[in-house]
C-alpha cells in the first residue's frame, strides 16, 4: 500500500497542456478524488508553414480557466470531467466563449508491482466555436479519444521517478481531420515535497480535413514544477513552447495550477 501511494503522488491527474487535461495511467483508488483548477496563457507570433519553417503570422492570444476533476469508481475504474472558459484574441478581434466540456473513463488493464497498462475512452462535448484557422485552437465539433497508458516508477540514485507513455486516436467530427495522439512525461522527487516533470505531447493529423484544415502536426513541450503543501494541497508551475511543427501555431507561454486531493 505504501508503495501504491508512492505511485498515486507521483502520477495523480494533471498533465496539463495547450487547454487539456490529460490523466496518467494510474487509476485512483476506490473513493479517490482529485480537483485542479489551472490558469494557461499562450502567445503565438509566428507559426510553422508546410515545410517546417517559422513564418510571421497575425499575432493569438488564448487565456484559459480550466477545472478538472476525478474519482475512483473502483480500483480499477476511474472517471473524470474537465470544463473550461477561455479568451482569444488576435490583432483584429477578441472575444470570450466556453470551451470543451470533456468526460472520460480509465479502466486499469493490467498491473504490476511498479508498472500499470490501462486504456481510457473520452467525449469532448463543443463548447465555442473554435477557429478553424489553425489546428491548436480547436474546432466547435464534438470528438473522441481513445487511447492506451503505460506506466512505470521506480528510484534513480534514491529518489522516486516515473514514466507515463500514452498513444492513442482522437475522432472529430465536422471539417477537422482526425489525430494521432502521443504523449510521454517523464517525472522525478528529489525532494519530499517536489515533484519535477518534462512531458512531449506529439500531435498528426490523419490527412487533410475539410474546407480550411489542411494536414498538420505540432510538437509541444512542457517543463512544471508541483510542490505538495499540507492537507492534501499541491501548486504548480511551468512553461509550455512548441518545439516543431508543419501548418501549426508556434506557441510559448505557461500554467499555474492548485491541485486538491481527497
Amino acid at each position: 500500500m505504501a508503495r501504491r501511494s508512492t505511485l498515486l503522488g507521483l502520477t495523480a491527474a494533471a498533465v496539463l497542456v495547450a487547454g487539456e487535461a490529460r490523466a496518467a495511467a494510474w487509476t485512483q483508488p476506490k473513493g479517490g478524488r482529485e480537483v485542479i483548477v489551472s490558469l494557461h496563457r499562450q502567445d503565438s507570433t509566428h507559426g510553422f508553414d508546410l515545410n517546417g519553417e517559422a513564418v510571421d503570422i497575425v499575432d493569438y492570444r488564448k487565456t484559459e480557466l480550466q477545472a478538472f476533476a476525478e474519482y475512483g469508481l473502483s480500483d480499477r475504474l476511474t472517471v473524470r470531467a474537465q470544463g473550461s472558459v477561455r479568451r482569444l484574441r488576435t490583432r483584429n478581434a477578441q472575444g470570450a466563449e466556453p470551451g470543451h466540456v470533456e468526460l472520460a473513463a480509465r479502466y486499469r488493464i493490467l498491473s504490476g508491482e511498479t508498472w500499470v497498462l490501462s486504456s481510457e475512452s473520452a467525449v469532448r462535448l463543443p463548447g465555442g466555436d473554435g477557429d478553424p484557422g489553425a489546428a491548436q485552437r480547436g474546432s466547435p465539433d464534438a470528438e473522441y479519444d481513445s487511447r492506451f497508458l503505460l506506466g512505470k516508477s521506480g528510484t534513480v540514485a534514491g529518489k522516486a521517478v516515473f514514466l507515463d507513455l500514452q498513444a492513442g486516436l482522437r475522432r472529430r467530427d465536422g471539417d477537422p481531420p482526425d489525430e494521432r495522439r502521443l504523449e510521454v512525461t517523464a517525472g522525478a522527487r528529489p525532494t519530499r515535497r517536489l515533484m519535477l516533470m518534462a512531458q512531449v505531447f506529439d500531435v498528426a493529423s490523419v490527412g487533410a480535413g475539410q474546407g480550411a484544415f489542411e494536414a498538420y502536426r505540432y510538437r509541444n513541450v512542457q517543463l512544471t514544477a508541483v510542490y505538495d503543501l499540507p492537507a492534501g494541497w499541491s501548486v504548480q508551475a511551468g512553461a509550455v513552447a512548441t518545439a516543431s511543427g508543419r501548418n501549426a501555431l508556434r506557441e510559448r507561454g505557461g500554467v499555474v495550477a492548485v491541485w486538491r486531493r481527497f
